[in-house]
């Protein structure tokens, strides 16, 4: 009833159309979407039945169905849309291998408060961060790190700024031990004004005596388009244009001056080895163990190169399947075997290290500099989260095993301290 409530105050209040955007995790979004239809909602987002429910929306068929015969009734060709059901529900089946274990029903997220949009993006990013066995963990975290916050909404960014603080409280197994730049932002209020409470203790924690903005972050900000303006001059065209180089400086002025100079041209794709032996054998038959089930592969053939993927035939447990393969990076002969981390492990007093796989997107110190405990000393991004990595105790850099844009991971020695004496 809670949403029944809602909408009918929402059309009293304001003579705009209302829009229901609904993720169906919960298994109560269709009650939802018909009840705020009934009042006063008049846009509802909804998806094809093959691809719809879960971490998804409502069926479209459904809620079609639904609304038959009704004030409300859309007067879409239900017959039509299962046919399009239909032949999408066959389209799914050759990406299955990309389906992600969180986009079924789970009535957690009434515990968690985690939306449907963000528990699936959270879980393959956790997937890919290589610390997954760390979701449930992740998922109670959330709830306490946005009480915390004062209750933020949990959409981009500050879902994103929310889960990866819960990430990291998580895997340090100390709560805001680390706090992420973004987090630090926010409480600044840098993103505006909480909905609810914050956390003071945390905000000390996490900006010290550091101003707090009231007012609109946005007023405080120059006009920046005027400036970008005259910045970019005659390669701008357009508004698009400026926005463009406004995002993205180095490469969009880059576009641009190709563009206007005529010389804006796709790059040189490098010859594509067809084949190429290697003295490591290859398995073609195979059991693979994932998420506790096994399941037996066999290579039946390989189909010819594109110019970014290649097409891979296999049966999965006696089942034909296809699946395509992009290149992303490529190892030379034999050196898979050898791939390692070539930093030293993280084992001493002074070495910075970083809890989350992640990125090198700024060193803040050279090797003689001093730095105290807790002087930032590198910057990292994971999850789309940059991180302050700081130093463990007080001393001189020793040595620096890391660049701009190097990929890390937890327990190497990044920065190496030696402490004062």
């Amino acid at each position: 009833m809670a949403t029944a409530e809602l909408f009918a105050e929402l059309h009293k209040a304001i003579e705009l159309p209302i829009h229901l955007h609904s993720h169906a995790t919960a298994g109560t979004a269709e009650m939802c979407q018909l009840k705020a239809i009934e009042n006063g909602c008049r846009h509802i987002d909804t998806c094809i039945s093959s691809f719809s429910s879960g971490a998804s929306h409502p069926p479209t068929e459904s809620m079609v169905a639904a609304l038959v015969g009704t004030e409300y009734d859309t007067q879409l060709d239900l017959k039509e849309l299962q046919n399009i059901g239909f032949y999408f529900r066959e389209v799914r089946k050759k990406y299955h291998q990309f389906e992600s274990d969180m986009t079924g029903l789970d009535t957690r997220v009434q515990v968690y408060q985690v939306p449907g949009g963000m528990i699936s993006n959270l879980y393959t990013q956790l997937r890919e961060q290589g610390v997954l066995n760390h979701i449930e963990d992740v998922l109670n975290e959330i709830p306490r790190v946005r009480e915390d916050l004062g209750y933020p909404p949990l959409v981009t960014p500050s879902s994103q700024i929310v889960g990866a603080q819960a990430v990291v409280n998580v895997l340090t197994g100390e709560r805001y031990k680390s706090i992420g730049n973004e987090v630090k932002l926010y409480l600044q209020g840098r993103y505006g004004h909480a909905p609810g409470k914050i956390n003071s203790v945390v905000r000390q924690q996490a900006i010290g005596n550091e101003d707090v903005i009231e007012v609109r972050p946005a007023d405080l900000l120059d006009d920046e388009m005027d400036n970008l303006r005259i910045d970019i001059g005659e390669l701008a065209s357009s508004e698009e244009d400026i926005l463009i180089f406004a995002m993205f400086p180095d490469i969009g002025r880059e576009f641009l001056q190709h563009r206007a100079d005529g010389t804006l041209v796709p790059e040189p794709l490098e010859p594509i080895e067809v084949s190429g032996e290697s003295s490591a054998k290859k398995p073609t038959e195979f059991n693979v163990t994932l998420h506790g089930e096994t399941h037996h592969i066999q290579i039946t053939g390989t189909g010819h190169h594109t110019q970014q993927e290649r097409p891979f035939y296999m049966t999965v447990d006696g089942v034909p399947e296809e699946i395509l393969i992009e290149t992303l990076s490529e190892l030379e002969g034999d050196e898979g075997a050898r791939v390692g981390s070539k930093r030293p492990k993280a084992s001493k007093p002074g070495d910075v290290s970083t809890t989350m796989p992640g990125t090198v997107i700024d060193i803040l110190v050279e090797v003689g500099a001093t730095v105290e405990a807790g002087d930032p000393v590198l910057v990292t991004e994971a999850m789309k989260m940059e991180t302050e990595i700081q130093a463990p105790i007080a001393g001189t850099v020793a040595a620096i095993h890391v660049s701009k844009g190097d990929s890390v991971n937890p327990d190497e020695t990044l920065i190496e301290i030696l402490g004062n004496l």
